[in-house]
C-alpha cells in the first residue's frame, strides 16, 4: 500500500519519490487524496476523496507505458473507487483519473506506478514504523497484513532512530529471564549469527548483576541444551562475550521439551534461579513445533512465569499466541525475514523494562509470594465449641518449613501466632471465647519467602444450657443412677477434666476429679505399593473405620520438583498415581478425613522404574533406497521424540531421524544395496529421562527392477504393458495405474476398464522375497470407442433411427446395420479429443452391403464447423480402392489412396478388419491384421474440435443434412499410437481364427475366440 498526501499549496517531488511514486513536473493535477491499494500481484484497488458539486462520475485510465494495449474503466456512478485487475507486477502504468460532467471531462489525478514497488514500499514502511515505535501494537496487526494505510501519516521529516543501543533500563528489581532460542537447522549458520547480534542489542540496556538482572540462555533442537545458567554471569560484559562465544546447534524443532527444560533445569534454585525473584521467558523461534508446546508452556504460567515469544520467518503465528502470556500485543511479535529482528529490539527492550518494573512495584510493599502452586488450599474448620474448634488444609505442592496460624476476634483483640512445622497440616485451637467471631490466617513460610496464606472466619458456640438453669452453667453436666456413664459427642485429640459429685439431696460431696485426652481420629492403616512403573504407582491401604468420608493422598519427589495430591471416596482401597518422573524417590502420605476432622497420615517411600525402551523391532526394505523400521511402543503416551541412527558396517558418518513420541514406524531413506547396517533407536520421555538403546542388524538386498518397458495394444479401455524380468527369483509385480498384481513368470498384463482419450503413466516394480525393488515407468494413451460415441452400443442403438443391430453368429459380437441416408453426426467437442496426437490408428471391422451404392462415402470423418473435410477414411466401390486424408503441419488437404488386391477383398460382402495406422512421415495400411502397404505422408497438422464427427457420409455432398451409405459396422476405433496393429490377431473374424487357432484362446460359450483375452 502506499499512502498519498495531498499538499496544502503545491505537490512536492520529494514526498512522492519517497513513496515510491514519480510524478510529473509541474502543477500538482489533484484536488482530493488518492490511496493505492495492492490486493494481490495482479489486481490494485484506488481510492480517491469524492469532489464536490455537480458530476456525472468518473473515468479511470491504466496505461502501460509501452508495448500494451490500454486499459480503461468508466464508473457511471459517483463511487469514488475502482479495481483493475490484469496487471503486471513488474510493469510501470500511468494512473489517471478523470471527473465527468456531461460530455466534459477534467483531469482530476495522475500519477506513476509500479505494483511491486507499491508492496515494498508497504512492507519497508511498515518495518520502520515497528522498530521505532513502542505503542504496544502487535507488529502483526490486522491492518498491516492487509495493506492498507492509516488515514494520518506520520511526519516525514522525522528520523526513526534505532534505539537499541541507547535506551537504558535502570530498574534495580531482581529478575531471572531466561533465553530460549530456537537452534535447528531451518535457521542456519548466517542468520544464527544475526540471532546472536539480536540477543546482544536486547540485553545490553539492562542491569546485570547477582543482586539485580540475572540471565540464562537454552538453545534447542531435537533436544534442548543449557548453555549457560543464571548465575553464570554476574556482569553485562561477560553475558556479552558468552553470547558471541554461542556455537549453533542444529536438529529438529521440539519447542514443548525445550519449554519443560526451563521449568525443570533452568528455573531450578542450584541453576541460580531466585525464589524471591521475578521470573521471564524469552522464546525466539523460526518454525512451528513438532510436539505440544501449549502444555508445556500453560505449566510456566500457571506458576506465574511470565512468556514472551518471537517468531521469525516460518514462525506459526497462531503457536506463539498460545505460549505466550497476556496481554498479547506486548508479548508476541513476529517478522519477516532474519535481518528484520533488529527492528525489534528498542520496543521489546522497552517492553521488558516496563513489565519488570509493574511485576516488581506489584509486590515491593507486601511479602515476598511465590505463586498459588506453593501455597496451602482447602481450608476447613470443623468442632466448633464454645472454647475451641479444629483447623485443616491441604499442603501445596512445595511443603514449606513452617506454618505461621494467626487468630484473632474480629472486633478486636490481641492477635494470638502458632508456629507449626511443615508437615503438619492440621491444628487444634484451645482456650477461645465462646460466642466470639474469630478471624483465621494458615501462612506457609519457606526460606526466604512466604506463600499465600488461607483465610477463615467462624464464631465459636454458646455455652449449653441445661434444663432448670436460667444462666449458661460452666460446665457440662449429666446426672446418673449408675457408678458408669458414657461421655458422647467429645472431640478427638482434646483434653477433658471430668468431676464426679456425690448428690445428697440438695447436697453435694467433694468432687473427685480426673483429667483424660480423646484418641485421635484413626488413620488409614497398611500403606503398599504396586503395579510401579516409570511414570506411576499404585498406592494401597485399608481403611481404619467405617465413617471414613474421604482420603487424601500427597506425594513429593525427594528433589522437590514434582508434587501433587489427589482425594478419593471413602470407600476406595487404592488409587494410582501419576503422572510421575523416572528413577525418583517419592514420599507418599495418605490420611482419612472425618465428619470430626483428619486424621493424621500415614506415610511410605517408593522410587520409580527406569523408561522403558521401544521394542520388537521390524525392518522391511521398500522399493528405491530405503527401508521401513517398525517398533512397538511400551509407554507411547509418554513418549516426546523417538531418535534413530543408522551406519553402516564399514564405519561412514552415522545418519539420524527423530520422530514425535506418537508415531512407531519411520521410513530410513539413502540406503545401499547389498550393505550391511546397524539400525539404532531410542526414546526421550516427558521427565527428559532417555531410555536405553536397541539396535538390529540388517543387510540389504539388490532389488533391480524391470527394464525395456513398453506399451503396446492401446485401446478405447485397456493398454498392454510388456518389459523384460529382472535378474532374479520374482514372487510377483507390482503395476501401477491403479495397483495391479501380475504371476513372477509373466512379462506383460493389460490395464482393464480405463477411461477413453486419458494419458496414463504406468509404473512396475518387482516383488521378491526380501521386498520391492525399484520401480521404472512409461507412459502412454487410450484412445475413443467410437461405437460408443455414436450411441452404437446394446443399450443406445434402438433409440437412434435407421440403426438396426443383429448378433454375429460367428463371435456372438454385436453387429449394426446403418440404413441409407441416416444422420449420424455428432460435435467433435462433445467427444471431448481435445487434440488428435500426430501418431494415431483408425480400426474399423466393417462390411459392405448389396444395396451399398457404388459412389465414393467416408466410413469415418471429422469436418471444420463448414462441413469441409480435416480426416478421415474413404472408400470407393466403384474403384475398390480406400483412401486416407488429413490436414498436414502447412493446412494443406493431403489424401493416400490405395488399390492394392488385398484392398479389393473389403468389398466383396464379407466383414474385414481395416488398421489405418499413421506416424509423422508414413501411413501404413493392414488388412484383415497383415500389412498391406505403406507410403510417405507429411506430418499431422493441428485439428480443430469445432466441427463434427461423421460416420458413412458420401463425399459428393457436404452438409448436415448430405446423404450416407448403408453399411454393417462391429467396431470403429481411434487409437493414440501407430503402433500395436502387428500385435492384433483378427481373433474376431472367423477365417482367421482357423488359420491360427494357436494364436486365439477358445472361448467356451460359443466355440469362437474372445479379442478381449487376447489383448
Amino acid at each position: 500500500t502506499v499512502r498519498v498526501l495531498r499538499p496544502r499549496h503545491r505537490c512536492p517531488e520529494k514526498l512522492w519519490m519517497e513513496l515510491g511514486a514519480t510524478w510529473d513536473s509541474g502543477r500538482c493535477p489533484w484536488s482530493g487524496r488518492l490511496k493505492l491499494t495492492v490486493l494481490s500481484e495482479d489486481r490494485l484497488q484506488m481510492k480517491w476523496k469524492e469532489t464536490e458539486g455537480n458530476t456525472s462520475g468518473y473515468k479511470v485510465r491504466v496505461k502501460p507505458m509501452a508495448g500494451d494495449s490500454e486499459q480503461e474503466v468508466m464508473l457511471k456512478t459517483k463511487t469514488p473507487k475502482a479495481t483493475v485487475g490484469g496487471l503486471s507486477p513488474t510493469k510501470e502504468y500511468t494512473l489517471q483519473v478523470y471527473v465527468l460532467n456531461g460530455s466534459q471531462e477534467a483531469l482530476f489525478a495522475k500519477r506513476k506506478f509500479v505494483i511491486e514497488e507499491l508492496r515494498n514500499a508497504s512492507q519497508t514502511r511498515n518495518s520502520r514504523r515497528n522498530a521505532g515505535a513502542a505503542s504496544g501494537k502487535n507488529l502483526t496487526s490486522a491492518a498491516e497484513h492487509s495493506g492498507v494505510a492509516e488515514d494520518t501519516p506520520p511526519p516525514l521529516n522525522t528520523a526513526l532512530p534505532h534505539s537499541g543501543s541507547q535506551f537504558q533500563c535502570d530498574t534495580p528489581a531482581m529478575t531471572d529471564i531466561v533465553l530460549l532460542v530456537d537452534g535447528s537447522w531451518s535457521i542456519g549458520r548466517n542468520n544464527f549469527k544475526l540471532i546472536k547480534e539480536f540477543l546482544s542489542n536486547l540485553i545490553s540496556p539492562f542491569s546485570i548483576a547477582e543482586d539485580k538482572i540475572r540471565v540464562g540462555l537454552s538453545q534447542y533442537s531435537s533436544d534442548p541444551r543449557t548453555e549457560w545458567d543464571l548465575s553464570a554471569h554476574s556482569t553485562r560484559e561477560q553475558l556479552l562475550e558468552a553470547v558471541r562465544n554461542l556455537r549453533y546447534k542444529g536438529g529438529n524443532t521440539f519447542t514443548g521439551l525445550a519449554l519443560t527444560h526451563v521449568l525443570e533445569q533452568n528455573l531450578k534454585p542450584d541453576a541460580g534461579a531466585r525464589l524471591e525473584a521475578e521470573k521471564l521467558v524469552i522464546l525466539l523461534t523460526d518454525g512451528k513445533s513438532q510436539d505440544d508446546a501449549n502444555l508445556a508452556a500453560q505449566t510456566l504460567k500457571n506458576l506465574g512465569i511470565e512468556i514472551f515469544a518471537i517468531g521469525v520467518k516460518n514462525a506459526d503465528e497462531a503457536e506463539l499466541r498460545q505460549v505466550a502470556s497476556e496481554p498479547l500485543e506486548l508479548t508476541v511479535y513476529n517478522v519477516l525475514d532474519f535481518p528484520l529482528l533488529s527492528s525489534l529490539v528498542g520496543k521489546l527492550t522497552r517492553v521488558l523494562c516496563t513489565r519488570i518494573k509493574e511485576r516488581s512495584s506489584a509486590v515491593k510493599d507486601t511479602p515476598v509470594s511465590i505463586g498459588p502452586q506453593l501455597s496451602p488450599t482447602d481450608l476447613k474448620i470443623s468442632a466448633v465449641t464454645s472454647k475451641s474448634m479444629h483447623l485443616a488444609w491441604s499442603p501445596p505442592l512445595r511443603p514449606p518449613k513452617k506454618y505461621r496460624v494467626v487468630y484473632y476476634p474480629s472486633k478486636g483483640g490481641t492477635p494470638r501466632e502458632v508456629l507449626l512445622e511443615g508437615a503438619v497440616s492440621s491444628l487444634q485451637l484451645s482456650n477461645l471465647t465462646s460466642h466470639t467471631e474469630y478471624l483465621v490466617s494458615v501462612i506457609p513460610v519457606y526460606d526466604s519467602a512466604a506463600g499465600d496464606g488461607l483465610r477463615g472466619v467462624t464464631s465459636t458456640c454458646e455455652y449449653p444450657r441445661a434444663e432448670g438453669y436460667p444462666k449458661p452453667p460452666l460446665c457440662w453436666q449429666v446426672k446418673v443412677t449408675q457408678p458408669e456413664v458414657l461421655l458422647e459427642g467429645l472431640s478427638p485429640s482434646t483434653g477433658y477434666s471430668v468431676a464426679v459429685y456425690a448428690m445428697y439431696g440438695e447436697d453435694a460431696s467433694d468432687p473427685a476429679s480426673i483429667q483424660e485426652t480423646t484418641l485421635a481420629l484413626s488413620p488409614p492403616r497398611y500403606l503398599s505399593f504396586s503395579e510401579l512403573s516409570h511414570a506411576s504407582v499404585r498406592v494401597s491401604w485399608e481403611p481404619a473405620a467405617p465413617a471414613v468420608r474421604a482420603h487424601h493422598l500427597t506425594y513429593v519427589s525427594g528433589r522437590g520438583g514434582n508434587a501433587g495430591q489427589v482425594e478419593v471416596p471413602g470407600t476406595a482401597t487404592s488409587t494410582v498415581l501419576r503422572p510421575l518422573s523416572s528413577l525418583t524417590q517419592y514420599f507418599i502420605s495418605v490420611r482419612s478425613t472425618y465428619d470430626e476432622g483428619d486424621s493424621f497420615p500415614i506415610t511410605g517411600n517408593v522410587t520409580t522404574l527406569k523408561v522403558p525402551p521401544p521394542r520388537a523391532l521390524k525392518v522391511t526394505e521398500l522399493s528405491g533406497n530405503s527401508l521401513r523400521l517398525q517398533w512397538e511402543a511400551v509407554a507411547a503416551s509418554d513418549v516426546v521424540v523417538y531418535q534413530i541412527k543408522w551406519s553402516t558396517a564399514s564405519g561412514e558418518k552415522p545418519q539420524e531421524l527423530s520422530l514425535a513420541g506418537n508415531v512407531a514406524t519411520a521410513v530410513l531413506p539413502g540406503l545401499q544395496k547389498n550393505t550391511d547396517y546397524k539400525i539404532s533407536i531410542w526414546a526421550y520421555y516427558k521427565d527428559g529421562a532417555r531410555s536405553d538403546t536397541v539396535s538390529v542388524h540388517h543387510r540389504t538386498n539388490s532389488r533391480s527392477p524391470p527394464t525395456n518397458l513398453f506399451i503396446s495394444s492401446e485401446t478405447p479401455s485397456s493398454l498392454q504393458v510388456h518389459w523384460t524380468p529382472p535378474d532374479g527369483r520374482v514372487q510377483h509385480y507390482k503395476i501401477t495405474y491403479s495397483p495391479i498384481m501380475a504371476p513372477g513368470k509373466s512379462s506383460s498384463v493389460t490395464l482393464q476398464s480405463l477411461l477413453p482419450d486419458r494419458a496414463y503413466k504406468v509404473t512396475i516394480s518387482a516383488i521378491r522375497y526380501t521386498g520391492e525393488s525399484e520401480s521404472t515407468s512409461t507412459t502412454g494413451r487410450t484412445g475413443f470407442d467410437m461405437m460408443e460415441v455414436f450411441g452404437l452400443v446394446e443399450k443406445e442403438y434402438s433409440s437412434i433411427k435407421g440403426v438396426a443391430m443383429e448378433p454375429f453368429v460367428f463371435s456372438g459380437s454385436r453387429t449394426f446395420t446403418l440404413f441409407r441416408d441416416i444422420q449420424l453426426t455428432q460435435r467433435t467437442s462433445d467427444v471431448h479429443m481435445f487434440a488428435i496426437p500426430p501418431e494415431h490408428t483408425i480400426v474399423v471391422l466393417l462390411r459392405l452391403l448389396p444395396d451399398t451404392p457404388k459412389e465414393p462415402f467416408a466410413v469415418w470423418q471429422v469436418t471444420d464447423e463448414d462441413f469441409q473435410p480435416l480426416l478421415g477414411v474413404n472408400l470407393d466401390p466403384s474403384k475398390k480402392s480406400l483412401t486416407y486424408f488429413n490436414r498436414d503441419y502447412k493446412g494443406d488437404l493431403q489424401e493416400v489412396s490405395f488399390d492394392e488386391q488385398e484392398v479389393k477383398k473389403i468389398f466383396y460382402g464379407s466383414f474385414h478388419k481395416v488398421h489405418v495406422a499413421v506416424s509423422h512421415s508414413k501411413v501404413k495400411l493392414y488388412v484383415d491384421c497383415k500389412k498391406t502397404a505403406e507410403k510417405p505422408l507429411n506430418t499431422l497438422g493441428s485439428i480443430s474440435t469445432a466441427g463434427f464427427i461423421m460416420l458413412g457420409k458420401v463425399t459428393r455432398t457436404r452438409g448436415p443434412r448430405s446423404g450416407s451409405v448403408p453399411f454393417q459396422l462391429q467396431s470403429l476405433q481411434l487409437l493414440c499410437s501407430s503402433v500395436g496393429a502387428e500385435q492384433d490377431r483378427c481373433c474376431d473374424l472367423p477365417a482367421l481364427v482357423r488359420q491360427g487357432a494357436l494364436l486365439c484362446p477358445l472361448t467356451a460359450s460359443w466355440g469362437g475366440w474372445d479379442e478381449s483375452t487376447a489383448l
